[in-house]
């Protein structure tokens, strides 16, 4: 094997090329030349085409792949004869390409499944664009439904196209159905009841009868805006409990009851990679959780619809807090940003995949209490390294909560806090953070941005905080290292390019000169007003 050599397509193409006339790209017969066995040539021409997932499939990349395939059988009549003969090549049929064309891959595909795709555009191999579908492309596909394999129906697609799917059709095992239209789902008794054999079940505002029977099995399940008759929480745990290859889980939008009383067993999904629970109320979200185990989950994304009850957010969910833990540290680090109302915490681990890779974990809550109760119990006693956790102070009654107040004295991963927007934001923040009369604050210890909206800071109480914190934290008896702390003051926009209200050099200037504190302004951008220079007058702390 190691000494095997290979022929390059063009050699390849010329030493098959039954014509030796060098017009004809021929090749010397006195020549030595390989003979690329045919199971091996048909490896490298199946290499050599676009990469089709029939379960992301998008109308040029079929048409991309026909037109490669048509290129290949150009090269060569060797070639060209083992693509025509090889039917794994000719799997796809779609409602958006020429008659002739799907004509074509019928016959060549033989026997073997096919995907086929009603799209929801005319697109004729770069000659334009129509609304209007080839004719009778559903009665040419509908002659070999015994075929179909894995099946994509778009909303605009032909009308007579649904009804394919109301009856049995065993062979297939993928149904993606994309009606996208929410406020007029579409209701479809799906294959006629007969669905044993679906893995891939993808549903876009298409209502279809559940029961606890109705799939099993699956590896794929995305739901969105597709709450149909009888589907329950139960029903959904049901489907999870008996499809132990799942791969991907994604509900979105999608309402169903939640019962009472919990399912007993947790339910362990080994090779699931892929969880997305969007758009749901958090009482449906954290269930699901609990009862899910999937040790090696790569991509997470909880997304909760809008603010409501907040007991659920002091419930466990099971193994995904440690999961979670150990995505941030895969991850390098994570960014966590709390609110009065909501709560983003992100981790991507791989940047450059568009935030793919990673979880993202996003809650909404009327309670401020309720959110940072979560983040300290399930992030901040975790001490984890490269977490970046923003506090946003914002609202006229934020900080008159009392547990509001102790929660954030105790947070020891802080490392930003916001207090802006509001009047007294900034005063009351400052106010947090000063302890005279005991130890430093731990928010202190991890703190490295404070912004502040200048006309609310009071300097002289800030400059008591910092020198605090920098002469009162110990570690073990010996001084704590402490990250370098940055403080914006934010100026609003306004005509006069100084702020309206005196700066308090003497505490800014002892700001300034303490060790590890870069101490800024910061101005919104405004337009230039033609003003040359500003007369500061040292005395009063006010432009001349």
């Amino acid at each position: 094997a190691a000494n095997t050599q290979y022929s390059s397509p063009a050699v390849e193409s010329s030493c098959n090329n039954d014509d030796p006339s060098p017009l004809a790209g021929g090749c010397n017969p006195h020549r030595n030349r390989i003979d690329v066995p045919p199971e091996l040539l048909i490896i490298i021409l199946q290499a050599s085409l676009p990469i089709l997932n029939p379960h992301s499939l998008l109308e040029y990349e079929m048409e991309m792949y026909l037109k490669n395939l048509s290129l290949l059988r150009l090269v060569s009549r060797r070639w060209r004869d083992l693509v025509d003969d090889t039917p794994s090549l000719w799997p796809v049929l779609c409602s958006t390409i020429p008659r002739m064309v799907n004509q074509t891959s019928i016959t060549r595909s033989g026997e073997a499944p096919v995907i086929v795709y009603f799209g929801s555009s005319h697109i004729t191999f770069g000659r334009g664009h129509s609304d209007e579908h080839p004719d009778g492309f559903t009665e040419l596909v509908g002659s070999i439904r015994d075929r179909w394999k894995v099946v994509w129906v778009r909303m605009r697609a032909a009308p007579d196209a649904w009804e394919y799917l109301n009856s049995p059709a065993p062979m297939i095992e993928a149904v993606h159905l994309k009606w996208s239209y929410p406020y007029r789902p579409l209701n479809l008794e799906l294959l006629g009841g007969e669905t044993h054999n679906i893995r891939y079940l993808d549903l876009d505002c298409v209502r279809i009868p559940w029961s606890r029977s109705e799939f099993r099995g699956l590896k794929h399940l995305e739901l969105s805006y597709a709450d149909g008759e009888g589907l329950t929480m139960d029903v959904i745990l049901d489907v999870l409990a008996n499809s132990s290859d799942m791969e991907y889980l994604s509900i979105n939008s999608t309402a169903f009851p939640v019962s009472a009383a919990p399912f007993l067993h947790p339910i362990h999904l080994p090779h699931l990679r892929t969880i997305k629970l969007t758009n749901l109320p958090g009482p449906r979200i954290f269930p699901l959780l609990r009862h899910i185990e999937a040790p090696h989950c790569q991509i997470i994304h909880v997304i909760e619809s809008e603010p409501g009850t907040n007991e659920w957010l002091d419930e466990s969910i099971g193994l995904f807090e440690p999961l979670l833990r150990e995505m941030h540290k895969r991850a390098g680090g994570s960014r966590l940003d709390v609110a009065p109302h909501s709560l983003d915490w992100r981790a991507c681990l791989e940047p450059w995949m568009g935030n793919e890779l990673g979880f993202n974990v996003s809650l909404r809550s009327n309670s401020f209490a309720s959110l940072l109760r979560w983040v300290e119990r399930v992030v901040d006693e975790a001490d984890l390294e490269d977490l970046q956790m923003h506090i946003h102070i914002s609202g006229e009654t934020t900080l008159a909560d009392p547990e509001v107040t102790s929660i954030l004295r105790r947070l020891r991963s802080v490392t930003a806090l916001h207090a802006r927007s509001q009047p007294e934001n900034g005063r009351e923040t400052v106010r947090l953070l000063c302890n005279p009369d005991n130890p430093p604050l731990p928010i202190l210890a991890s703190l490295r941005l404070l912004r502040l909206d200048f006309e609310d800071m009071p300097a002289e109480e800030l400059l008591q905080v910092l020198q605090t914190r920098s002469d009162g934290h110990c570690n073990q008896g010996g001084p704590r290292k402490l990250p370098d702390l940055k403080v914006v003051a934010e100026l609003k926009a306004q005509a006069r390019p100084v702020p309206s209200k005196s700066l308090p050099f003497t505490a800014i200037t002892q700001i300034r000169s303490l060790a590890g504190v870069n101490f800024t302004f910061n101005r919104a951008a405004t337009s230039q007003n033609g003003t040359l220079a500003i007369v500061w007058d040292n005395e009063e702390g006010v432009p001349k």
